[in-house]
């Protein structure tokens, strides 16, 4: 309750000073507890794959454990991001999904929801610099015969950092 309060009082200042919220919650994607991680050793000022985690989950529903690869790769800037390779039972590779994340604010970002196995995606446009809101859009998807299927979808208010609509 303390943390909605605090929260609410610091979106009611900022609103009053018309600048937007930043992000200050600690984000999950909703997969925990990898079954595997790996990680590189990168120097200050590389770039490249930082860390992959690897989960066993049956994302398609048919009683086989499926794969699922988070890798983080940094860039040495505040633009690094997160990907997701999404690998059926038989070796296929499903989909790769990225997010998109700047200094200020996330312009996509996903949460994996297991029991039914559904991913939602948060995005918006990039507007005049990464700062700036715009509409996100909201979508849910789930693996049918094999594919991602988009199954809701809808618009949401300007925002900064959609990672608040997950």
């Amino acid at each position: 309750m303390r943390k909605v309060l605090i929260n609410f009082f610091v979106l009611l200042l900022c609103v009053s000073c018309t600048k937007q919220v930043e992000y200050t919650g600690v984000f999950s994607d909703g997969l925990i507890k990898p079954d595997k991680t790996e990680r590189f050793d990168l120097s200050a000022d590389n770039y490249g794959i930082k860390q992959i985690d690897t989960f066993y989950i049956d994302v398609n529903n048919n009683g086989i454990k499926d794969t699922i690869k988070r890798g983080r790769f940094v860039t040495g800037t505040a633009h690094s991001y997160t990907y997701y390779d999404i690998y059926l039972d038989n070796g296929k590779k499903l989909e790769r999904l990225t997010t998109l994340e700047g200094a200020d604010c996330v312009l996509r970002a996903y949460k994996f929801q297991m029991q039914p196995f559904v991913i939602t995606s948060a995005s918006r446009n990039i507007g005049a610099d990464y700062m700036e809101p715009t509409k996100a859009k909201i979508e849910k998807f789930e693996i049918k015969n094999n594919k991602m299927e988009s199954v809701s979808s809808k618009e949401h208010r300007p925002i900064c950092d959609v990672r608040y609509l997950l």
